[in-house]
């Protein structure tokens, strides 16, 4: 048996804009003096996790007002997200309807490896027009200890699904996903989007705009014998 593993929701669907979005929405309804433009907000994102991006930002150039926690931004910039990615109909990226298609048809399994919370992947999923059967498993971040770059959600999928490392293929759109897939000995297709296309993925087997044109994961996706 084999397994395809999608990692962040970004593999998914486009959603680094509606996050941006969200974050400077919820900086303005706070009264906190930041946004995070298009090329600022590209470069947050080699920092896996939303409220540990608010924490490094206010670390290095301050800003947040006394008494007023990451956490609590980072709730109100979920609750602005939810909402905005309810309002969107959000189209799969290129190639992940393919993909799906072709592992149901050969037998293989699917997996969604992210440490996002379990609302915000209802909700994309929701958006998307994506079953959550569609997937074998779904991870979230309330059963790991580590976020990406840290291999454990990989390892808990394999663990879960009893299947080798050796038999999986992990699809990832950033640098510390890649990464993690990477830490857990699982080969990994590097599937930017248009936030993180200038991460470094040269640990990757592979970096392609549409996972149809993906050569490793078109034979990995061959009929077994």
């Amino acid at each position: 048996m084999k397994v395809i593993i999608f990692g962040g929701i970004g593999t998914i669907a486009n959603t680094s804009y509606l996050q941006r979005k969200a974050f400077n929405a919820a900086f303005e309804e706070l009264s906190i003096e930041w946004f995070w433009g298009k090329g600022e907000y590209m470069s947050l994102l080699t920092q896996s996790g939303g409220e540990s991006r608010i924490t490094e930002y206010n670390n290095k150039y301050g800003g947040l007002p006394k008494g007023l926690s990451p956490a609590r931004v980072h709730k109100l910039k979920t609750s602005l997200f939810h909402r905005f990615m309810t309002d969107s109909i959000l189209p799969l990226r290129e190639g992940v309807q393919s993909v799906i298609d072709s592992a149901k048809f050969n037998n293989i399994k699917l997996a969604f490896a992210t440490t996002t919370s379990k609302d915000n992947i209802d909700t994309l999923l929701n958006s998307a027009g994506l079953d959550p059967s569609t997937f074998d498993i779904i991870t979230n971040r309330s059963l790991v200890d580590a976020s990406k770059p840290n291999p454990e959600v990989y390892e808990y999928c394999l663990e879960k699904l009893n299947i080798l490392a050796a038999d999986s293929m992990a699809i990832e759109d950033s640098k510390s996903g890649v990464k993690a897939a990477i830490g857990a000995g699982i080969t990994c297709v590097a599937f930017p989007n248009e936030f993180t296309a200038d991460h470094s993925y040269v640990d990757a087997i592979e970096n392609v705009d549409d996972l149809k044109h993906s050569a490793h994961l078109n034979a990995f996706l061959k009929p077994q014998n």
